[in-house]
């Protein structure tokens, strides 16, 4: 019944798009008509939001043939780009440049008759018509000139129609007819009320095997599969308080910034409850220092998804935060309403603060998906995608900790963390083999990761990977994350060295659930080829015992800069047989990388140097590359709640 409805509109759609595709042109008799140049438009402009303004964007136009046009959005997400002599349709691509968000996608079937600029958004709404377009549902396909070729008014009409269907209760909401919202014409304000509300609202997730999910904050349980098979009905649910209910919190929170207390003194916007990663330190809970901090910038919160606990009503938010070294980061955390809203000295009410957590212990979990290539000829070697769960559990945060265990979706059994016997990092790493119970000091592991794996694809048709029977990080049979409900909540069990319990804490994933598959669908950077060959192979020029080495990479994916931004380099360097030793060595890179042209980027990593720049040994430099040994460079990075890896390694 309900989707005979959403076909009667999808047709009625169709019926009007050809009906202003056959009013195109002009009127009046066919020698008139014949005889008359239709004008249309030589600009294109719009607003690039996801929420807030995405200030600083980078916008490529893409026409039917091929050609490229760009712009930066200004500070209200505006953009304008001349498409004089270019030819519909067109392909609209904003990238996030702060990284936060992944790249936001439009498209514009059609120009307008008349000389005004056309008017195309790029929003989560304009990307979810976007991903209706294709048979993937990843609406970066249409950058095939062959894809981009099919985008007709019809089939936007369509999607457009679709989308509004599923929107019907948020529209409402926000006082906008469901019946011929425009979300890509349409321009906007990016001010939390109206549209911006609405794309406040709901999200564009990925989904397991790529592709994307429409959902609403109101009920994330709920998720809707976008591609060109979609026909819902289903109208996502409307939340209970207004979009901009988070937004004093962005100010509030900068102006404690301004003077390095974002703790439980800075209030109302931090509840005096607040506990988060075992700190009431907001910088110390999220792997960062008050100096850090200080001087930042918050962004408006982004609601992930509203929830229950305890009787209490939370919020999975985001934090997009400024550092006052430029550096544009993201912090999830937990917000709560108040029992009693408290009034500002504007006179604005603030009915919820943020509580964090509440673990004693510092610990993240996040979705994690890697592209491993292999520079050797092992026949076990096989260049393939992994994906399962970060597990980050920092060893200087936690004294106590000898080891953790780890349950919840996804999981079949307890997965275990212990002491790592490598050097240069100071987190806690997943047990090489399974385990029954927590391990006693002296044991440790040789695993040198806290990267999980539940997925694994090989990237060739000829070659099989399985992963040892014996290994306690990956899954014993590799499961469907699509079963795993977004937003899962893993229970996290911490131990001492003499294996006695210390506590456990409830940690939320804010990111998607995702199988390797799903590699095939992220555009990854890649190592510049004369740096992975002077350094990763046992004839180059770099093989040699090193200390620091430049690393060097490229984010271009054809021809954009749609790489996840790399926020963090890592070396690990284990010593061949004839040296006597079986420590790797561990070193991570230092601040932001350096920009040298575009696209590419280039940074410095130190041996013995962990991920917070600490100096954890002395004298410990990578060792040679001979055999025996191995080097892996790993390229790291993060938006949306997942992190990503592409892993370059030569096993001599």
């Amino acid at each position: 019944m309900h989707r005979s409805l959403v076909r009667s509109g999808v047709a009625a759609a169709v019926a009007f798009a050809l009906f202003q595709l056959g009013g195109c042109g002009g009127g009046g008799s066919s020698s008139t008509s014949s005889s008359t140049s239709t004008v249309t438009a030589t600009s294109v402009n719009g607003t690039v939001a996801a929420g807030s303004a995405v200030v600083g964007a980078t916008v490529t136009l893409t026409d039917a043939t091929g050609a490229q046009a760009t712009a930066t959005t200004n500070t209200q997400g505006a953009y304008t780009i001349s498409v004089k002599g270019m030819t519909a349709p067109f392909l609209i691509v904003a990238t996030d440049a702060a990284g936060i968000s992944a790249p936001l996608v439009s498209v514009l079937a059609k120009l307008p008759n008349g000389t005004a600029p056309a008017v195309a958004n790029v929003t989560t709404l304009t990307t979810a018509i976007a991903a209706m377009l294709t048979a993937s549902g990843n609406p970066l396909d249409l950058a095939s000139t062959t894809a981009l070729a099919k985008v007709t008014l019809p089939s936007v009409q369509i999607a457009t129609i679709t989308l509004d269907t599923m929107l019907t209760k948020i529209l409402t909401q926000n006082g906008i007819l469901t019946a011929g919202f425009d979300p890509i014409g349409t321009a906007f304000t990016p001010n939390h009320t109206g549209a911006d509300a609405v794309i406040d609202t709901v999200s564009v997730v990925s989904a397991a095997n790529g592709g994307l999910l429409l959902l609403s904050n109101a009920a994330p349980g709920t998720t809707i599969a976008l591609n060109n098979q979609t026909a819902q009905s289903i109208a996502l649910a409307a939340p209970s308080a207004a979009a901009n209910y988070l937004e004093p919190l962005a100010s509030l929170l900068t102006a404690c910034a301004a003077t390095g207390t974002l703790n439980t003194s800075c209030s109302p916007a931090i509840d005096s409850a607040y506990l988060e990663s075992g700190s009431t330190d907001l910088a110390v809970a999220h792997s960062l220092t008050e100096a850090t901090l200080t001087g930042a910038v918050f962004g408006s919160p982004k609601t992930l998804a509203f929830f229950t606990r305890n009787g209490k009503q939370l919020a999975l938010v985001q934090l997009p935060v400024t550092l006052a070294s430029g550096t544009p980061t993201a912090l999830y955390t937990i917000a709560q309403q108040l029992s009693t809203p408290v009034t500002l000295a504007s006179g604005t009410q603030l009915g919820w603060d943020l509580i964090g957590n509440q673990s004693q212990f510092a610990v993240a979990i996040m979705s994690q998906i890697q592209r491993r290539t292999f520079l050797d000829s092992k026949l076990s070697d096989v260049n393939r995608y992994e994906s399962g769960l970060k597990i980050a559990i920092p060893t200087t945060s936690n004294p106590t900790v000898y080891s953790a265990s780890v349950t919840g979706p996804g999981l079949a059994a307890p997965i275990w963390l212990m002491q790592r016997n490598a050097l240069g990092i100071s987190s806690l790493g997943l047990s090489d083999q399974p385990l029954s119970a927590a391990p006693v000091s002296p044991a440790t592991t040789s695993s040198n990761t806290e990267l999980y794996r539940w997925s694994w694809q090989s990237l060739s048709s000829t070659a099989n990977f399985t992963p040892a029977a014996s290994s306690g990080y990956y899954s014993a049979q590799s499961i469907d994350a699509s079963t795993v409900p977004l937003y899962s909540t893993y229970t996290v069990t911490f131990y001492d060295q003499n294996g006695a319990q210390l506590g456990q804490s409830s940690i939320i994933n804010p990111g998607s659930p995702l199988n390797a598959a799903a590699g095939s669908t992220v555009a990854w950077p890649t190592l510049l080829p004369d740096f992975a060959t002077q350094f990763l192979t046992p004839a180059g020029s770099l093989a040699s015992v090193q200390y620091a080495m430049s690393v060097t990479w490229s984010s271009l994916v054809n021809g954009q800069n749609l790489a996840y931004p790399v926020t963090s380099v890592q070396i690990q360097a284990s010593p061949g047989t004839s040296t006597g030793s079986t420590t790797a060595i561990n070193g991570f890179s230092i601040g932001a990388p350096n920009n040298t042209t575009v696209g590419q980027y280039q940074t410095t990593v130190f041996a013995g140097v962990n991920a917070a720049g600490v100096q954890t040994c002395t004298n410990c430099p990578f060792p040679a590359l001979t055999s025996g040994g191995s080097r892996l460079v790993q390229l790291g990075g993060g938006r949306s709640g997942i992190t990503y890896y592409d892993m370059t390694q030569y096993n001599d």
